[in-house]
């Protein structure tokens, strides 16, 4: 399951990310996913049970995660124009056409964390 893979590694960035928040208790997590990313193909509850298994006994564990998509960019072949889109099966805004990804944008970004002093 690579969402599990996936969210490990946020928790660990997340708790690295806590090193300089003392004591504080974790209650958000915010991440920005390109809309070129397979997780946003999963609804939000399977996301948020995959987070909390990969969270279960770290400071992360307890938090809500809250997924804000983020448009990816394509290239349309046709008329050689870049074009942002929030799906895979988009068309280019200038022609039309067939676009192709440009996954150059990372998949997933630790956005913010928000803390309860």
């Amino acid at each position: 399951m690579h969402e599990l893979h996936l969210m490990r590694q946020v928790v660990q960035t997340v708790e690295a990310g806590l090193s300089e928040a003392g004591d504080a208790k974790l209650v958000v997590v915010r991440l920005k996913v390109s809309a070129l990313s397979h997780l946003l193909t999963h609804d939000h509850a399977t996301l948020e049970a995959t987070f909390q298994l990969a969270a279960r006994g770290t400071r992360a564990e307890g938090a809500e995660l809250e997924i804000i998509p983020v448009p990816g960019e394509a290239w349309c072949p046709t008329c050689r124009c870049t074009t942002a889109i929030t799906g895979f099966a988009e068309f280019c805004s200038v022609c039309g056409g067939s676009v192709m990804a440009v996954p150059e944008q990372p998949e997933v970004v630790l956005h913010e964390l928000v803390v309860q002093e």
